[in-house]
């Protein structure tokens, strides 16, 4: 049997509209932002669902994306 217990998740995620977003740098945003865990395994889950980003980092993190740093992920910026 495992030791290992599952993370926790936050309960309200982040919604991001991904209209012309860039799977690759949201993805290499994310790492920086929230990081790995000591096993290699990403600090949150992302859900895409109906072009909507949902993006839930682990519980204990209380920062969400900046407006600036989606943008910086989209192939086509808005006005």
């Amino acid at each position: 049997m495992s030791s290992h217990s599952h993370p926790t998740y936050s309960p309200n995620p982040q919604i991001i509209d991904g209209q012309f977003l860039d799977q690759k740098k949201l993805m290499r945003l994310l790492k920086d932002v929230y990081g790995t865990s000591e096993e290699g395994k990403n600090n949150f889950r992302v859900e895409l669902r109906l072009n909507r980003y949902r993006i839930y980092p682990l519980a204990r993190t209380t920062s969400n994306l900046t407006e600036d740093q989606i943008e910086d992920c989209r192939a086509i910026r808005r006005r």
